[in-house]
């Protein structure tokens, strides 16, 4: 999931008419995943007092407006959370520049990379396809999970220590669930649940009661596919759960 990454951060504060003129910026990031965990980590930046410094809303993924409660100028909020140092393991994962303020003559670049797709946060429904062939998705037939150009099934991912209704953002060390909408998959088991887990015999993803024990970050990393013979001959890809560099590279979207 490398790749340079972007964000619009707008400062959004509705009895301050400033908003309209200063508190543009860009931000830059190593990749959608430091992007995601930078909002988290704002989200829980507190002063002395224990009070919430910033104030985020969450439009895109790649368009936040914010408030904070800091003195002073809060359009410059985001270049003070770097000059502080407060968060010291983003020193090398992102930054920012200052864009166009009223008259000030300065560029408003395009995004070039938009994303795509549901936002990543816990309860939202996806499609899980291949990162480097887009046309391969994660499909439910029989209580298994295939590989397929031609059909796909959404998911539901959730994570464990959230409230089914807190729409947070999902980073990489959240434990979560995933599970097939029943609408989206052919010939299921309605007598059982419709968890995707790996079988504990042959690490094949599997669709039933069995939640599994997954973090978010290995339905990008730890999911890759192997080929196997049907009865007639013909060859079928089935999902695979792969911990020893085995793994595709997937996409929610």
């Amino acid at each position: 999931m490398s790749g340079i990454y972007y964000v619009y951060m707008k400062f959004d504060r509705e009895d301050n008419t400033l908003r309209a003129d200063y508190g543009r910026h860009l931000l830059h990031f190593e990749s959608r995943w430091a992007a995601d965990e930078l909002f988290r980590a704002l989200q829980d930046v507190k002063n002395s007092s224990g009070v919430a410094i910033w104030k985020l809303t969450r439009n895109t993924p790649q368009f936040w407006c914010y408030d904070t409660v800091n003195d002073g100028d809060p359009w410059w909020s985001i270049n003070e959370f770097q000059r502080r140092n407060t968060v010291p393991e983003f020193n090398y994962r992102f930054g920012s520049t200052i864009l166009n303020d009223a008259g000030s003559g300065r560029d408003f670049p395009v995004l070039p990379n938009p994303a795509i797709g549901s936002d990543w946060v816990n309860g939202n429904a996806f499609f899980i396809r291949n990162r480097r062939q887009p046309d391969l998705y994660w499909f439910v037939r029989s209580n298994q999970v295939y590989i397929s150009n031609t059909q796909r099934s959404k998911f539901i991912v959730r994570g464990t220590e959230f409230d089914k209704t807190d729409k947070k953002v999902l980073i990489r060390k959240d434990k979560i669930t995933i599970q097939a909408v029943a609408e989206t998959v052919e010939d299921q088991d309605t007598t059982i649940s419709t968890y995707v887990a790996p079988n504990v015999n042959t690490s094949r993803l599997d669709v039933g009661n069995t939640k599994g024990d997954w973090r978010f970050v290995d339905l990008f990393e730890n999911v890759g596919a192997i080929w196997l013979d049907d009865d007639s001959g013909a060859t079928y890809q089935r999902a695979k759960y792969m911990t020893n560099d085995g793994g595709d590279e997937w996409e929610l979207v």
